[in-house]
């Protein structure tokens, strides 16, 4: 089966991915200054979380749409979870910030899980799901750190 990535992506998924941590690590960084602005520091935190997981979630439209192969109940089971991490974003933002946080720290390794299973699917290659153990891993431990500063 030939895989749904292109294997152009690898380069640019990885730096991209990468760079997509720094706001992450500092603002989680941040949370521990003294002199930062603790509260704005955390709704910016918590807000970049609600749109990289929406982000996530909307990555198994795109490959669930690409791949004929799936049958009516895989693209229901890809396209409906797709929109869940959007809906779970929303809710994190609406609740106090320290739900908030907890919420996306969970919808983070639920998310790399739904992952994990649509890869084995659609026969992705080992470097998809690689790159997303360790965003995933690294964006959970800064949203876990982030919550634990919170007053």
């Amino acid at each position: 089966m030939t895989s749904v990535l292109n294997p152009l992506a690898r380069a640019p998924a990885r730096v991209l991915g990468l760079a997509g941590l720094i706001p992450f690590v500092g603002l989680t960084v941040a949370m521990y200054v003294d002199a930062a602005p603790r509260g704005w520091v955390a709704l910016a935190q918590l807000a970049y979380a609600a749109t990289i997981v929406s982000f996530i979630g909307a990555l198994h439209w795109g490959l669930a749409m690409r791949d004929a192969t799936l049958d009516r109940a895989a693209l229901w089971q890809a396209l409906g979870w797709g929109v869940l991490p959007s809906l779970l974003a929303w809710l994190a933002l609406l609740a106090p910030l320290g739900t908030g946080f907890w919420l996306l720290c969970a919808a983070v390794p639920a998310c790399w899980w739904m992952d994990v299973r649509l890869a084995r699917t659609l026969t992705l290659e080992p470097w998809y799901l690689q790159l997303r153990t360790l965003l995933s891993v690294v964006v959970t431990i800064c949203l876990a750190a982030s919550a634990l500063a919170l007053p």
